[in-house]
């Protein structure tokens, strides 16, 4: 009778030690993993592919927009009920010129193209739009895309979301203000001041 107890003793042991044995091989494994996924994006810095980063925290530029002109006046949907709620759900495409000065003849630093859809459930006199960016910006140095986007409204200025980037604008987040500069006839000007906020 003694040599049952034994061998149900050894059993359990084994039983034990294989279940200790497995959830120590399940913890090292995990937290290898968990140490190495922490720290393979921190030990060294990885080369920074392309042009120069952008480290500025402002960058400033004038939009030349031709009002009528087909870069501006493309029909991407029409209102969803116009005799009831006026232009709201009229959504259109647009690729405008982006300058260093206000001056149409200033020098091109980029290219401004996105969507705007509005907004504004009742027919009034009120604009308000909601706008999605990107801005292929060049000026020689920097180089990339910036994506920005937010509420345009007839009062100014109107601040959108810096959400994106490429390039020199890698991983780009902040807020910038959207504001008219000249409204002259069938030429209008805005000017795009951007802030970069850093982590």
């Amino acid at each position: 009778m003694a040599a049952v107890p034994s061998m149900i003793d050894r059993s359990a042991t084994r039983v034990i030690l294989t279940l200790v044995s497995g959830l120590l091989i399940h913890y090292a494994s995990k937290n290898a993993i968990a140490v190495d996924s922490g720290t393979s994006c921190h030990s060294v810095p990885a080369k920074w592919l392309g042009p120069a980063p952008f480290r500025g925290c402002r960058l400033q530029y004038y939009v030349q927009v031709l009002v009528g002109d087909v870069s501006l006046d493309q029909k991407l949907l029409p209102p969803l009920n116009q005799s009831y709620s006026g232009p709201f759900g009229h959504a259109e495409l647009f690729a405008l010129n982006a300058t260093e000065g206000p001056e149409q003849a200033s020098r091109r630093i980029g290219f401004v193209r996105g969507f705007t859809i509005n907004s504004a459930y009742k027919a009034s006199d009120i604009v308000d739009l909601i706008e999605v960016e990107l801005i292929s910006y060049d000026d020689g140095t920097y180089k990339g895309t910036i994506q920005i986007q937010g509420e345009i409204r007839a009062i100014s200025p109107n601040e959108v979301a810096i959400v994106g980037g490429t390039g020199s604008f890698r991983g780009a987040r902040g807020f910038g203000f959207i504001e008219p500069v000249l409204l002259d006839g069938p030429y209008h000007r805005f000017h795009h001041d951007l802030h970069f906020i850093y982590n």
